[in-house]
């Protein structure tokens, strides 16, 4: 990330004069504000709320996928999302318990489930994660819910055969999004942990 910042001061300060009653110091942090300015701005600006709603007019149920290592936060954060999507936009959720891995974890979705008063889709801790999910949504679609929210069990980046079933789940199901939840303390791993799941 330094690297890039710096090369984008460089490129912006390149054949450029400093303007009148203005230091040099002050030209070059400019550049630097521009160049983190560039790095953190999102390439794609998602509202999910939006999104959902839209998806809502087209009568299509709108899929929210959430992924990433192990004890992160996912069901969490999907609960979240779920309570949001429920009391913002006034639209019916379906949870999916795709995590069929970690023990508890259907139970810990169920919980979540019952407080926000939301149907979960699951079929314990068996069959295909991708099935699950594919089954959830049919079911959404005939009982007109307007989003179903994903819960995929945590893996870690370098477990190959998880990451495939990931791959898959997401391959066969075509999320509108697929949200990386992460933990900020991660350090330089972030970099790996996104590089592979993406």
């Amino acid at each position: 990330m330094a690297n890039d910042i710096c090369r984008q001061v460089e490129a912006g300060l390149m054949d450029s004069r400093t303007r009148s009653f203005t230091s040099v110091n002050a030209t070059i942090k400019t550049s630097l504000e521009s160049a983190i300015a560039t790095l953190l701005t999102p390439r794609r600006n998602i509202d999910i709320l939006k999104e959902a709603l839209a998806a809502k007019k087209q009568g299509r149920v709108y899929s929210i996928a959430f992924i990433g290592v192990n004890g992160v936060g996912k069901s969490t954060s999907l609960a979240k999302t779920a309570y949001y999507l429920k009391t913002k936009g006034n639209l019916k959720v379906m949870l999916a318990g795709c995590d069929n891995f970690r023990s508890g974890a259907i139970e810990q979705l169920a919980t979540h489930a019952a407080c926000l008063d939301v149907p979960l889709y699951e079929k314990g801790y068996k069959d295909d994660p991708a099935v699950i999910a594919k089954e959830a949504l049919i079911e959404a679609k005939n009982k007109h819910y307007d989003v179903v929210l994903i819960d995929t069990a945590g893996r870690m980046q370098g477990n190959e055969r998880l990451m495939r079933q990931l791959a898959k789940l997401v391959h066969i199901n075509s999320p509108d999004i697929v949200l990386f939840v992460g933990e900020a303390l991660v350090g330089n791993d972030a970099i790996d942990q996104l590089t592979k799941f993406n």
